[in-house]
């Protein structure tokens, strides 16, 4: 048998039934939402097309979900019915080991998670910060990135800053209050102000209705001073800092999340663990298909009968062993108990032993 025709055999079989399974199993899933969403777009009235749209919108991100597990299930089925159509048999006869079989599936699981990297920067992250815009304004719901009672402190630079309520749609801080401090702690100056606003263009944050109070050495107030209006170039923080980052680093730009992951780190340890744990399965989570292929092509495929249905209960059950080390790790990354990146790469590095072992023991036995 030539290479290039086993070559073709393999990797258009996998992905035939790949892309189809994980289609399906995407229209699945933007079933799904729609019908959680459904009782929302009922009492807010929204129309049929825009319903339409928002669920159209999931597409890219059910898509990713689906991925890992459709090509968990491509593999395992060719793989099944080369052993019980006997086709195995022809490759082996022809000089050609179970190895030429596996490693072009392994190529085509590795370029499979640089796809799911790109797609999922290029596609998915715009697709749902999107969804969640227009589901906020045909809802009339209020933004997740809308924030209360925050404090960030530059401890470098000895200042703090709190605000009651901070809006994200205008990028405005309400009833802030900033307090500058000298290197021995002490207090150089407490500025309040009802509100503050952003400006983009300048980088400053813009104070209306200010009160100024500068205490003197023994920390008595001695001078109030009120302004109209302030321009503000002590407070360095983007507003981005000031969000509700529930699910900010996830959907950021990978550039301004790895900006905001290290700021965070500097001036609030406490969400750095949390908010490092979401960055990193950002980032990792592209191994998903690479995983799945790799369980599928360390099973047992020598069953005489039944071959696909005990594959498949094999490759689920270690399937299941990584999604409970995953969810294990990921639980004690967000704790801070283990680095943020270990929460990600631990199950990896779990089932990727476990596959060895089992490849190894296949080919003993």
């Amino acid at each position: 048998m030539k290479t290039h025709v086993l070559l073709r055999h393999n990797i258009s079989s996998v992905l035939k039934i790949g892309v189809a399974t994980t289609l399906l199993a995407s229209l699945m899933l933007m079933g799904v939402d729609l019908f959680s969403h459904l009782d929302s777009y009922m009492n807010y009235h929204v129309g049929f097309m825009a319903a339409f749209r928002l669920t159209v919108m999931y597409f890219p991100e059910a898509f990713l979900l689906a991925m890992g597990p459709s090509f968990l299930f491509a593999v395992t089925y060719h793989l099944s019915m080369l052993h019980a159509n006997n086709e195995i048999m022809a490759v082996l006869n022809s000089g050609k080991s179970f190895s030429s079989v596996l490693v072009p599936i392994v190529i085509c699981a590795v370029l499979l998670s640089g796809f799911y990297f790109g797609f999922n920067e290029l596609a998915a992250i715009p697709s749902s910060n999107e969804k969640e815009k227009q589901t906020e304004l045909l809802t009339t719901a209020s933004t997740s990135a809308n924030n209360r009672n925050v404090a960030l402190s530059d401890m470098e630079s000895g200042y703090l800053v709190y605000a009651a309520t901070y809006s994200d749609s205008d990028q405005t801080l309400f009833d802030m209050t900033l307090v500058e401090m000298d290197g021995k702690g002490r207090l150089l100056r407490r500025t309040d102000s009802y509100k503050a606003v952003y400006d983009q263009s300048a980088g400053v944050w813009v104070l209306s209705d200010v009160h100024v109070y500068m205490p003197d050495s023994e920390g008595a107030v001695v001078s109030v001073e009120h302004l109209d209006r302030q321009v503000n170039k002590v407070i360095r923080f983007e507003p981005q800092l000031f969000r509700n980052a529930g699910n900010d680093v996830s959907r950021m730009s990978l550039g301004l999340a790895r900006a905001y992951l290290q700021r965070m780190k500097a001036i609030n340890p406490d969400q750095y663990a949390t908010l490092g744990t979401s960055y990193y399965k950002r980032i990792f989570s592209c191994l998903s298909p690479l995983i799945m292929m790799i369980i599928a092509c360390s099973m047992n495929y020598r069953f005489r009968k039944n071959v696909l249905f005990l594959s498949l209960v094999c490759s689920i059950a270690v399937a299941v062993v990584y999604f409970v080390v995953q969810m294990m790790t990921m639980m004690m990354a967000d704790q801070g108990v283990i680095a943020p990146y270990y929460g990600t790469l631990i199950p990896f590095a779990v089932i990727l032993v476990l596959s060895a072992i089992a490849g190894t023991l296949l080919r003993r036995g």
